[in-house]
């Protein structure tokens, strides 16, 4: 019986132990997270886009909220061009512990779907990118968003087609929420 009781005490021991170690690293999050969550909230900018030669500016939204219990965000965007049509647009954005790099995924109404795989090159620089394959060809998207301060972002964007800038795009955005 005492057998029991001191093998029991070891077991509420070990699993305590393991729910504060647990509970301290959700706790300690890397700089990586704290930082994306930065972006938390509505913003709205005034962007400008080149692709196919031709130059278009928009008012260009984003809303981003907490995902997944707090581990990650959901993005909403959206704007409106009289050639482009209205753009839609949902991402998910996480940070993985494994590889050490933001994993931003892109779906929107005009048939695009992109993995993009990012750093913060400083607390105020993100950068990422996606490569794949497009009608056969080498494609590369590189984004930077800079925050200048805690409610104004720089983003910066532009696409290569086997290595060919295909499209150019920069908004400003401030927080309105």
């Amino acid at each position: 019986m005492r057998n029991k009781i001191i093998l029991h005490a070891i077991i509420i021991a070990l699993l305590s132990a393991n729910v504060s170690l647990q509970t301290q690293a959700q706790n300690q999050a890397p700089a990586a997270f704290t930082n994306l969550m930065k972006l938390l909230g509505k913003w709205e900018g005034k962007a400008t886009l080149m692709t196919g030669g031709q130059k278009h500016e928009f008012t260009y939204y984003v809303d981003f909220k907490k995902t997944a219990d707090g581990s990650g965000l959901y993005m909403d965007e959206w704007f409106t061009d009289p050639q482009l049509g209205t753009l839609k647009g949902s991402n998910l954005v996480g940070y993985n512990s494994n590889d050490n790099k933001i994993h931003w995924f892109s779906v929107d109404n005009f048939g695009t779907a992109h993995d993009h795989l990012g750093v913060w090159k400083a607390d105020n620089h993100f950068y990422m990118q996606a490569n794949e394959i497009q009608q056969k060809k080498k494609f590369l998207e590189k984004i930077d968003l800079v925050f200048k301060d805690d409610n104004t972002l720089e983003f910066a964007l532009v696409s290569f087609l086997d290595n060919k800038e295909i499209e150019k795009g920069s908004a400003v955005f401030h927080r309105t929420e």
